[in-house]
């Protein structure tokens, strides 16, 4: 092959390539599905995927994700404050203490870094092993589980790793039991243990896989499962309260309103539920798209984010408000803000809207 052939070559592999890579903007709404959207103040990009939990505090926004970046974002124009580029996928979103921001690797490198909450700027890492499930803090311990099954407690100043205790693969963070303990959900099984030294209190049989994180609900934690449930237990001893069942695997967290939950099943039926000695549950749509984020309450309003690309506005009877259109898919829960909410789509796309 000639030099003039070879060049033509990589020229019409560079452009091919750049074309199959291409992602153009997702196509607005029509006035009739947008109804009473919200008005869209700034639209702006990071580097991929998001992943959860994002934090919002003040007027800033701190997110992790999957091209290894954590990023600070301006809330007021969504300009790029710091980024920080990491040894690998930030799987579990980030975790937020004081000036310190606190985040996990999975492949090809799992790691867990304390970075400067102002500039990104590292200030220890630890080597774990992959860390696929969002990370907590409680009683001076931060709290990884790694993807072999092994949870670990470090020291938050230092990053010196204090206690071990393999359980099982754990796919949402430990969620605080008291002042002491947290509850760890495993593919089978729900642990109770003791934050300063990782012991198991309690251990029960899982109802169905948890992938739902915990929320705290009217004395107990709440939380879904593959096997088509929502779920309630005591914190102090993982007895089971009540259990919802609903007609699909329930991958997203509830939300709560007041005395009543609102929860969704992947295949998009949204059903509120009050629980009590005779637990009410009741479906109040089907959206017939699966639904990809968890549910959010925002006012009198349902937000539920889909693999379509769109966020969708509910009203507690079920009935749709407004629509607005994201890159696909929607995976992190629209952040509620005080003059509106922040939405974030599935390609780093990140839009804040009024109401």
């Amino acid at each position: 092959m000639t030099w003039g052939a070879l060049s033509l070559a990589l020229l019409l592999g560079g452009v091919n390539a750049a074309c199959v890579n291409l992602r153009p903007p997702p196509p607005p709404q029509s006035p009739e599905t947008a109804g009473n959207a919200p008005a869209q103040v700034w639209t702006a990009r990071t580097g991929r995927r998001f992943t959860s939990p994002v934090i919002t505090e003040g007027d800033m926004l701190y997110g992790g994700g999957v091209d290894r970046r954590v990023y600070a974002v301006d809330l007021s124009s969504g300009a790029i404050r710091w980024s920080t580029r990491l040894s690998g996928i930030v799987a579990g979103g980030v975790l937020a203490s004081g000036d310190t921001l606190f985040v996990a690797t999975s492949r090809p490198d799992g790691k867990v870094f304390a970075l400067e909450r102002d500039t990104g700027k590292r200030i220890w890492r630890t080597s774990t092993g992959a860390v696929g499930a969002p990370l907590a803090l409680a009683r001076g311990v931060l709290v990884a589980a790694t993807q072999r099954g092994v949870l670990l407690g470090l020291n938050p100043r230092t990053g010196e790793i204090s206690w071990r205790q393999r359980l099982g693969t754990a796919r949402v963070a430990p969620a605080p039991a008291g002042d002491d303990a947290l509850v760890i959900s495993t593919v089978d099984s729900l642990f109770r243990i003791g934050v300063t030294d990782g012991k198991v209190t309690h251990r029960v049989a899982s109802p169905g896989t948890v992938l739902s994180p915990w929320i705290p609900f009217d004395g107990g934690l709440v939380a879904g499962t593959t096997d088509s449930l929502v779920f309630s237990i005591r914190s102090n001893d993982l007895t089971q309260l009540w259990r919802a069942r609903v007609d699909a695997p329930v991958l997203g967290s509830p939300a709560a309103k007041g005395d009543t939950l609102f929860a969704v099943s992947r295949r998009g039926s949204l059903y509120r539920i009050v629980p009590g000695d005779s637990t009410s549950t009741q479906r109040i749509a089907e959206l017939r798209w699966p639904v990809t984020s968890p549910v959010t309450v925002l006012g009198d309003q349902i937000l539920l984010g889909g693999a379509d690309g769109s966020i969708r506005a509910l009203r507690s009877d079920g009935r749709e408000i407004w629509r607005v259109q994201l890159w696909r898919p929607v995976e992190v829960a629209p952040v509620p803000l005080a003059d509106g909410l922040l939405a974030i789509g599935g390609d780093g796309d990140l839009h804040r809207y009024r109401q």
